[in-house]
C-alpha cells in the first residue's frame, strides 16, 4: 500500500485505490517461502499497511521494518479505513468466490477473522513500533533508506496486484528502488485483482535482467487466486 492510486473497478471488487487489508506472519511465510525465519533479517515490508508481520516478527526477535504512507495517520484513522475496506472486500470475495482456491483459508469468514487479527496486532504495536523505527512513513518509488540497508525486501499484495492503476514505469522504478535498499526482492502475488496474470510482469523482468538483475519465478506453498502459485525473486 505504498502509493494512493485510483483503481479501475473490477467486476467483483469495487475499491477506492490501494486498500488497508493486512496479513499475518504465517501468511507471509507462505507467500514468500520463508522457511527459516531466523536467517531472513533485516527485512523491509514494502507497503505493509496494517499487516502484523513486523509486530509478530518483533516478538520473535526478528528485525522487520514496514514502510507505508498510511503510517502518517493515527491508529484510529487506520482502523476506520479498515472498516470501510472490509465491507467492500467481503462483498468482492463473495462475488468472486469462483476465482479462489479456498483450501488455505476455508471461507471468506475465516479470511475476515485473520484480517481483524492482523489489524489488532498491528495497532497494539503501532505507537511503540513507530518510536522504535519499525513503521516508517514512505512511498515507492522513493524510500528513505541507504543503499543495502536490508537483506530482503518483500512486497505483499501491492506491486502487480494493482497493475491497472500503477503503470509499467512505476513498477520498474519501484523494483529498482527496492533493489537499491535490499539484496533480494520478493513479490507476491503476480496476478491482478481481476485474477489474471499481470501484463506488466514479463516486461519488468526483461528490463531488470537487461540491466544486470537476476530474476526468477519460484513456486510457493500458497494459492488463493487460482493459478497464482509463484512469487518473483530478484537479486542485484
Amino acid at each position: 500500500m505504498i502509493k494512493e492510486a485510483k483503481y479501475r473497478q473490477s467486476p467483483e471488487f469495487v475499491l477506492d485505490g490501494v486498500v488497508p487489508w493486512g496479513r499475518r506472519l504465517g501468511e507471509y511465510r507462505a507467500f514468500f517461502a520463508l522457511d527459516d525465519l531466523a536467517d531472513i533479517g533485516p527485512v523491509l515490508d514494502a507497503g505493509g499497511g496494517p499487516s502484523s508481520f513486523a509486530a509478530e516478527a518483533a516478538r520473535l526477535g526478528l528485525q522487520v521494518v514496514a514502510a507505508d504512507p498510511i503510517y502518517d495517520f493515527s491508529g484510529e484513522v487506520i482502523a476506520a479505513r479498515f472498516e470501510a475496506t472490509a465491507v467492500a472486500m467481503r462483498e468482492g470475495m463473495r462475488r468472486a468466490a469462483y476465482r479462489f482456491n479456498w483450501r488455505y483459508y476455508g471461507s471468506e469468514e475465516a479470511i475476515h477473522k485473520l484480517r481483524r487479527e492482523a489489524l489488532s496486532l498491528f495497532l497494539a504495536d503501532f505507537e511503540a513500533g513507530k518510536k522504535e523505527g519499525r513503521y516508517i512513513t514512505a512511498a515507492l518509488p522513493r524510500l528513505p533508506f541507504i543503499d543495502g540497508t536490508f537483506k530482503l525486501a518483500l512486497s505483499s499484495h501491492f506491486l502487480f496486484l494493482y497493475g491497472d492503476a500503477l503503470d509499467f514505469d512505476f513498477h520498474v522504478a519501484a523494483m529498482w528502488e527496492l533493489l537499491r535498499v535490499a539484496e533480494e526482492v520478493r513479490v507476491f502475488p503476480l496476478f491482478n485483482l481481476d485474477g489474471r496474470p499481470s501484463s506488466h510482469l514479463p516486461g519488468v523482468m526483461r528490463v531488470l535482467a537487461a540491466q544486470g538483475a537476476h530474476c526468477a519465478l519460484q513456486e510457493v506453498p500458497f494459492e488463493f487466486q487460482k493459478g497464482a502459485r509463484r512469487m518473483l525473486s530478484v537479486r542485484r
